[in-house]
């Protein structure tokens, strides 16, 4: 699967879509055992961590994720950011039917983490794009949606504890694979618009993942583009290669 085929068309033109379902569907064949781990991948033992106990991962896009699946992600969607949106009147607050038609457009790309029973832990949505706003044309994964329910709790038997998934690393295990399928496909960023009073999200892309204020930001110095100023664009360098998944 070379660079130029898999993500360009003869014109030149970025076509991610292909080559992401390919990576996502390798990644998501791994964790469930289904195919050996590919040795290329960046994170080996994070996605180790977060196997077993009946856990499983599934990729979809919009077009192809069952009507349930959409409603329960929309469901956790909603219960974790409609008292955010409201507050901050992001994108005049929060509109049910707006958000559910985000989430089920055919260009959405979605990974699950379910429990053993099939419920939902947390899911990662993503897109590809081109970002021309501040800066030159620039291929991009743009995260729309990272949620983790934080009504999961577990058990730790050595200090008879318990403690969400959220602090758990589901969240980082998520963007770690967005990571590697945005490598993959030759985005130069990834992407995602937090709130600022979304503390506990914005020390997570921060501190835990690495992301900076995009040069679209609307408090960056090179960008006064007069935006509502209640949220941040952040971004996370990448790196496009063609080390994974080979021959998968």
């Amino acid at each position: 699967m070379g660079a130029l085929s898999s993500r360009h068309d003869r014109n030149g033109k970025w076509r991610p879509e292909s080559a992401a379902s390919d990576c996502a569907s390798a990644i998501v064949k791994a964790f469930n055992g289904v195919e050996p781990l590919p040795a290329d991948y960046d994170d080996a033992e994070n996605l180790l961590q977060m196997r077993g106990g009946g856990r499983s991962l599934a990729y979809y896009t919009g077009r192809t994720a069952p009507s349930d699946l959409i409603d329960r992600v929309f469901t956790l969607t909603k219960k974790n950011m409609s008292r955010l949106y409201d507050e901050t009147n992001f994108l005049g607050g929060w509109k049910d039917r707006m958000k559910h038609r985000e989430i089920s457009a055919a260009k959405n790309h979605i990974l699950v983490l379910s429990d053993e029973n099939g419920s939902l832990i947390g899911f990662i949505s993503y897109r590809f794009m081109i970002i021309s706003d501040c800066q030159p044309a620039t291929e991009v994964c743009y995260v729309y949606e990272l949620q983790v329910d934080v009504g999961f709790l577990v058990v730790r038997a050595s200090e008879h504890a318990q403690e969400s998934f959220r602090s758990r690393g589901v969240g980082k295990f998520l963007m770690d694979i967005a990571t590697v399928i945005g490598r993959y496909v030759g985005a130069k960023k990834l992407m995602c618009t937090v709130l600022k009073l979304n503390s506990r999200a914005l020390s997570f892309y921060r501190s835990k993942c690495g992301f900076v204020n995009d040069e679209s930001d609307p408090d960056s110095f090179d960008c006064r583009c007069g935006h509502d100023h209640c949220y941040h664009i952040l971004k996370l360098e990448l790196g496009g290669t063609d080390a994974f998944p080979e021959g998968s």
